[in-house]
C-alpha cells in the first residue's frame, strides 16, 4: 500500500472513532464561528446554493442552513455523514448530506453558486498533488462570479521553530539514510491529540507555507481575494480552544 493510501485509511479510521464523533457533535451544536458568520454575509449571496466540503457533522451545514442557504454537504468519512444525518432530523433541518471525496466531487459543472471547505480539512488532504485537485474541483463545481472559503494553519517558526527543526531533520537527513519515516511531505504532521479530541493512534495533518497556499489558489485558477487569521476576523473568536487558523477567500473568474 502506498503511503497516500495508507495516511487516507488513517485518517478514515480515526474519525470513524467514537469519541471523535462525540466531539464533532459538540462542536456542531456549538454552531459557526463569528468569522465564519462575516465572511458568509459578506460574500455569499442570500439564497445561494452552497457546497460544504469536508462537512464532519454538519456544524457549518447547519450555520449556513439556518443563515438562509440552500447546503450540500459532503464528507469522506461514512460515520460522520450518518451522525450529520441523525442531527439533521433532530434539528428539523433539511440539508443533503453525502459521502464524498474532495479530490473527485460527484457534482456536475458549476453546480453551486459558491463553497467552502471549513477548519482545515483542506490541510488532510495527504499529497500537495491532491491537495491542488481539491482546489481545482472546488473551482469545477463553482459557477463563475462565486466565492470559494477555506482555512488552513499556515506554517509559521514563531513558537513552533523545533518542532520544524526536528521534522527538517526527520525528513531530509534520516529519510535518505533509509530510516522508515511516515511522513510523505515536509510539512505533514501526525498527531494523537487535538483542542477538542483525543484520536487513538494517529491523526494527519499539511501545515503549509502561505506561499505555496497562494500558488496553488492560482493554480487552480481561482483569485485570491481576502485572507486573514481567524481571530483577527473576530476578536470574539479568540476563545475558541482550536487553533488560529488563516481564512482564505477566493474568487472564480466572470460574473455571477
Amino acid at each position: 500500500m502506498d503511503k497516500h493510501k495508507r495516511i487516507r485509511e488513517l485518517i478514515l479510521k480515526e474519525f470513524s472513532n467514537q469519541k471523535v464523533q462525540k466531539a464533532y457533535e459538540r462542536l456542531t451544536r456549538k454552531g459557526l464561528w463569528k468569522s465564519e458568520k462575516k465572511l458568509f454575509k459578506k460574500y455569499f449571496k442570500k439564497g445561494s446554493v452552497v457546497l460544504d466540503i469536508g462537512c464532519g457533522s454538519g456544524r457549518t451545514s447547519f450555520g449556513l442552513a439556518k443563515m438562509g442557504f440552500k447546503v450540500t454537504g459532503i464528507d469522506i468519512t461514512p460515520a460522520m455523514i450518518k451522525t450529520a444525518k441523525r442531527l439533521s432530523k433532530e434539528f428539523n433541518i433539511k440539508i443533503d448530506f453525502l459521502i464524498g471525496d474532495a479530490v473527485q466531487l460527484c457534482f456536475k459543472n458549476e453546480s453551486f453558486n459558491c463553497a467552502l471547505f471549513s477548519f482545515n480539512g483542506w490541510d488532510q488532504i495527504p499529497g500537495k498533488e491532491n491537495r491542488l485537485k481539491a482546489l481545482k474541483e472546488a473551482y469545477r463545481v463553482i459557477r463563475p462570479g462565486g466565492f470559494f472559503i477555506f482555512t488552513s494553519h499556515v506554517r509559521h517558526l514563531r513558537g513552533y521553530f523545533w518542532l520544524w527543526v526536528k521534522q527538517w531533520i526527520k525528513f531530509y537527513i534520516l529519510k535518505r539514510l533509509g530510516f522508515n519515516v511516515k511522513e510523505i511531505e515536509f510539512g505533514d504532521r501526525l498527531f494523537k491529540e487535538a483542542s477538542e479530541e483525543m484520536y487513538e493512534n494517529e491523526q494527519f495533518i499539511h501545515i503549509p507555507k502561505l506561499s505555496k497556499i497562494k500558488e496553488q489558489i492560482r493554480e487552480a485558477g481561482f483569485e485570491l481575494v481576502f485572507y486573514d487569521k481567524r481571530n483577527t476576523i473576530a476578536p470574539e473568536d479568540k476563545k475558541l480552544k482550536s487553533g488560529n487558523c488563516t481564512m482564505f477567500v477566493c474568487k472564480k473568474p466572470g460574473k455571477s
